[in-house]
């Protein structure tokens, strides 16, 4: 089975996709029944195939792949089918047809519904959500909605644009310390936390310079943050153990997710996670249920998400936060420490988006005669 695993994209995340995308290429690699076919979207608009990206340290150089773009075929149905042409055959075009997407994106415009809706006009099989819930997770206001009409613990928030931002609403509707955040951002990218009334006109021009929607959110004291993901095999829905980021700040930041010279979190070192977290059982077991719940009711069907938490370790009390839609490296760290292999991991995905595409095929046998009252009444 020939597998587009699609990664990269034009926005903020696009490294962190890069790295993403290299761990389920190497999960698929060990499922020994696919062939890889890398697809990489460059930060210039370059959509990019050749089989030596699926070696991470080929993007060191990323120049000398700049003749492998390639033309998506728009008529062939059930495949992603697209032509390249190739030097060493005197620039004639070689054709691929490919049979499941696998999209590793991450961020704005790609991640909340983009990828999904291409796959959907070709009717090609994606692991991915759909895209309407794609499109509404990435909206971090719209998914707090979301949660508020089916009564899930939140935090204390307020959202804004620019023509209505209101800074004395916040002074008196929220207790400092608060969150300021981009709206449809991730991986914690300008997150800022906020002590002292002088510093938010600072940390809400950051979040504005990045997005057009703001969310403003009072912190969550003693703060833990926590993870559970979540997915569906043989129609039962399961969750993983509840993992525990470990932060040598107040919370946990993109430098300590990705970059940090001591090991971090996406990368799996053991002092930077706790699995399972360090929570009473009771709160852990919880914490799963209330993560199947989100799966079923916001039906997450046919992928992996991983939903966060906010907890207070003194008051005993966890806030939902928001869900992942795609998570990086697809928590697959905390499936393999919960009994599931990343080989596992990425066929059960495979399998279900098949399943799921098929489920999609909706009967379009109707037939009419309103072309001929067309043509009589135009006579």
């Amino acid at each position: 089975m020939k597998i587009g695993v699609v990664f990269g994209s034009r926005n903020v995340e696009h490294d962190v996709s890069i790295t993403s995308a290299y761990w389920v290429m190497k999960a698929l690699e060990k499922a020994w029944n696919y062939e890889i076919y890398p697809i990489y979207i460059s930060q210039n608009w370059k959509w990019i195939y050749n089989k030596d990206l699926s070696d991470i340290n080929n993007f060191k150089n990323l120049a000398k792949f700049d003749d492998y773009t390639f033309e998506i075929d728009m008529c062939t149905r059930w495949k992603f089918a697209f032509s390249q042409s190739k030097k060493w055959l005197f620039w004639k075009k070689e054709k691929f047809e490919l049979d499941v997407i696998f999209p590793v994106l991450h961020g704005l415009t790609w991640e909340d519904w983009t990828i999904q809706w291409l796959c959907e006009l070709l009717e090609v099989p994606y692991a991915s959500p759909s895209v309407l819930w794609s499109a509404v997770w990435m909206n971090k206001t719209l998914m707090k909605q979301v949660f508020a009409s089916y009564n899930f613990p939140q935090t204390k928030h307020l959202v804004y644009t620019k023509n209505d931002l209101n800074k004395q609403e916040i002074l008196k509707e929220l207790q400092m310390p608060i969150f300021v955040k981009p709206a449809n951002l991730g991986s914690s990218i300008w997150v800022s936390k906020v002590s002292l009334e002088s510093d938010l006109d600072e940390a809400i021009e950051l979040a504005f310079h990045y997005d057009n929607e703001i969310i403003v959110e009072e912190w969550v004291q003693n703060l833990k943050e926590l993870n559970c993901s979540v997915r569906e095999e043989n129609g039962q829905i399961m969750t993983t153990f509840v993992e525990e980021p470990v932060t040598a700040w107040e919370f946990l930041d993109f430098q300590e997710k990705y970059t940090s010279t001591d090991g971090w979190t996406m990368q799996w070192v053991k002092a930077k996670v706790k699995i399972p977290a360090e929570i009473p059982d009771v709160r852990a077991h919880e914490i799963q249920e209330m993560t199947k719940k989100i799966y079923e009711v916001l039906k997450i069907n046919g992928w992996a998400p991983r939903i966060d938490f906010l907890y207070d370790s003194k008051a005993d009390k966890f806030y939902v936060n928001e869900i992942n839609t795609i998570p990086g490296a697809l928590q697959m760290h905390l499936w393999d420490k919960s009994g599931v292999k990343p080989a596992h991991l990425v066929t059960s995905l495979i399998d279900t988006a098949i399943a799921k595409s098929k489920e999609r095929e909706l009967n379009i046998d109707f037939k009419s005669n309103i072309i001929d009252h067309t043509i009589a009444f135009q006579k």
